[in-house]
């Protein structure tokens, strides 16, 4: 913004008059001078514009660009990039592809499958813990458009006149005022004056999305289909389902996570991507959390904070999937169209509340949110209640731990509405996030815990015949032996009986050792005696080997005057053994936790099945755990009670 006194090719005055003109603008291309009122350019707004081109030029150079926002209010405006730390050169467009290939990146580890191989209930029985790729689109059950598709065309299909969001690579920040019309004149330069990329323009209900079917898989999955209710469709839902990314040679997103924890397919039309991926392990996650909301973002390279950081080059015709939390940035070498979208589903239910509470920590920013979170939520819990006391035997163990987690999660607000001291505004706003359906939180939540706790010990008691069934047939199957030993300890040595002692000293304790061995090979069902049985109560554990920390650990010890020893019915991870123990081991209430929703340290598995949403079907309602009646009396001897406890025939 600057003055002068050369006149202005636009003015219809010969000598203009007022403050009105004042304002003057310079053309970056012409070098001439206009009134930034004859331009119909307020004056307040000429300082954000950081080149200029004027109506004359705007054919050949292209529209006028704006001085990049931050695209989160809280944090400061830092100028330098990753260019400035490594390499010293500041403004360089093409600095990412320069850093990227200067660094070494974990080899790609994921797994390739074909399309008959990804469904639905392959995913409930082993997880959706990790990216994978499916390199042919066929046997997916999945419509796309033509690799012939250009930018021009789905402007043409989605309306010239759309506004979309376009990001200036080198800054990483929006660009407002763009239309589809002007991206597709950008996009079909050859000659382009900035590297740009668009990557969020939603194209659900246009007629560019009539001719596209996302995956069956992820057709299968989303609550969106399957949660939300029908008849809120199609003017109150989560429009975040189908998306056109449309990249330049160059472009390059930085590490992120998509919004509330939704996992993502990706479909490769035309061109190339290569994706840096990092775990969304706890200590990583922490990472990303201190490094998005600090100044000092635009000059640290995220991959190079954590111990894994994993490339994967992706091409035409190839398809991801990436679930729930990894952390990703994402690096164009070539020009690329992509139809991607993203969905929650119950496969990772405790990491997508997870990733949510990180964006309410960080202030992120509602236009960066997925809509109606609470609500979508909420649904959820509503049709898994449903499914609870109809079907429960659909539900694997992986989406029992997600309703817990869920269930946990709502609790915070179900209880929030109970507090006397709430103001009426407040009460309402937490009401607005629950449907109007559920009439009372509280008892859904409840019936969650107690529907869950029931399903628990139901497929444990499958599992059981199972394994009974397998032995006698003498089929290989792993099992727990579980030896109970009873045994003296001193001050200089331990020894053995089959009884405890009568009586102890300060020297000499008794000692209860319960020793878990899990056998190699097959062996028939044991007749269970004084010294050793099967402990089939702890095979639902131990089929979740992978995501338990302490599952090398064999041996408990206890001591002999334990009061009790009350194993929980849980699909959490069996506690860490310890050496000696001198207080009474008490079961946890989960549903009275303070610490909310725990979710484990890999992606929680969860499927979903279609139903209408509908009521809460809240006329049986359930007693709260915290409320429940506890069982009779032990029996007196420590060994008869653990038989009774871990033995059930």
């Amino acid at each position: 913004m600057e003055l002068c006194a050369e006149s202005c090719p636009l003015c219809t005055e010969k000598d203009p008059v007022g403050s009105q003109y004042d304002t003057w603008l310079q053309c970056d291309a012409c070098a001439l001078w206009y009134h930034s009122d004859c331009l119909k350019i307020p004056a307040v707004d000429c300082d954000a514009i950081e080149i200029f081109h004027c109506p004359a030029c705007v054919p050949t150079r292209g529209p006028s660009t704006v001085k990049p926002q931050p695209r989160k209010s809280k944090r400061d405006s830092v100028k330098l990039n990753y260019a400035d730390m490594n390499e010293g050169l500041a403004g360089d467009e093409k600095i990412w592809g320069k850093l990227l290939s200067a660094k070494t990146f974990a080899p790609d580890r994921f797994k390739r499958y074909t399309g008959d191989q990804v469904t639905l209930e392959r995913f409930r029985k082993q997880g959706l813990k990790e990216p994978f790729v499916i390199n042919d689109k066929e046997q997916l059950d999945m419509k796309m458009p033509s690799s012939e598709t250009t930018v021009a065309d789905i402007a043409q299909a989605v309306g010239e006149d759309r506004e979309v969001e376009v990001i200036d690579v080198a800054t990483q920040s929006d660009i407002p005022g763009w239309t589809m019309g002007k991206w597709a004149e950008y996009y079909g330069n050859p000659d382009r004056d900035r590297i740009r990329n668009v990557i969020s323009l939603e194209i659900s209900g246009t007629d560019f999305a009539n001719g596209i079917i996302r995956p069956k898989l992820v057709r299968d999955m989303d609550w969106i289909d399957h949660m939300w209710p029908e008849d809120l469709r199609p003017k109150e839902y989560p429009k975040v389902q189908l998306y056109c990314l449309m990249g330049t040679k160059d472009s390059y997103t930085d590490f992120h996570v998509d919004f509330g924890g939704t996992s993502v397919f990706y479909h490769i039309i035309r061109g190339s991507k290569v994706f840096y991926f990092i775990e969304p392990t706890t200590k990583n996650l922490k990472k990303y959390q201190k490094w998005s909301s600090s100044p000092e973002q635009s000059t640290t390279f995220l991959g190079d904070e954590v111990k894994s950081c994993y490339s994967v080059h992706l091409k035409a015709g190839n398809t991801m999937i990436i679930p729930t939390g990894w952390i990703h940035a994402v690096y164009t070498p070539e020009d690329a169209l992509v139809i991607g979208g993203n969905f929650l589903h119950g496969l990772n239910i405790g990491t997508q509340l997870r990733i949510f509470d990180i964006e309410e920590a960080t202030n992120v920013p509602v236009k960066f949110r997925f809509p109606y979170f609470k609500r979508i939520n909420w649904y959820a819990a509503q049709n898994y209640n449903s499914t609870l006391r109809d079907n429960p035997k659909v539900l694997s163990i992986y989406e029992l731990q997600g309703i817990m987690d869920l269930a946990r999660w709502l609790q915070k607000d179900a209880a929030q509405l109970e507090d006397p001291s709430l103001t009426a505004q407040e009460r309402r706003t937490i009401r607005a996030d629950i449907p109007s359906s559920i009439d009372d939180p509280a008892a859904l939540i409840d019936n969650l815990i107690y529907g869950v706790e029931n399903a628990i010990v139901s497929l444990s008691k499958v599992k059981k015949h199972k394994s009974s069934h397998s032995s006698s047939k003498g089929d290989k199957h792993k099992v727990i032996k579980l030896k109970l030993k009873f045994g003296q300890t001193t001050d200089d040595h331990e020894s053995s009986s089959s009884s405890s002692s009568p009586a102890t000293t300060d020297a000499q304790k008794s000692k209860l050792i319960l020793k878990l061995k899990q056998q190699d090979q097959p062996e028939a069902a044991a007749a269970i005696s004084d010294e050793e049985y099967i402990l089939d109560d702890l095979e639902l554990n131990n089929h979740m080997e992978d995501d338990i920390g302490d599952s090398d650990d064999d041996e408990y010890q206890e001591d002999d005057d334990q009061d009790e020893f009350k194993p929980e019915m849980s699909i959490l991870p069996i506690p860490k053994p310890t050496t000696a123990r001198s207080t009474t081991r008490k079961r946890a209430a989960p549903i009275h936790s303070d610490d909310g929703y725990n979710s484990s340290g890999s992606d929680d598995d969860m499927g979903t099945s279609k139903r209408a949403a509908g009521g809460s079907s809240l006329s049986t309602k359930r007693t709260p755990l915290a409320k429940r009646a506890k069982p009779s009396a032990p029996p007196t001897s420590v060994k008869q009670r653990l038989l009774d406890r871990f033995v059930k025939r």
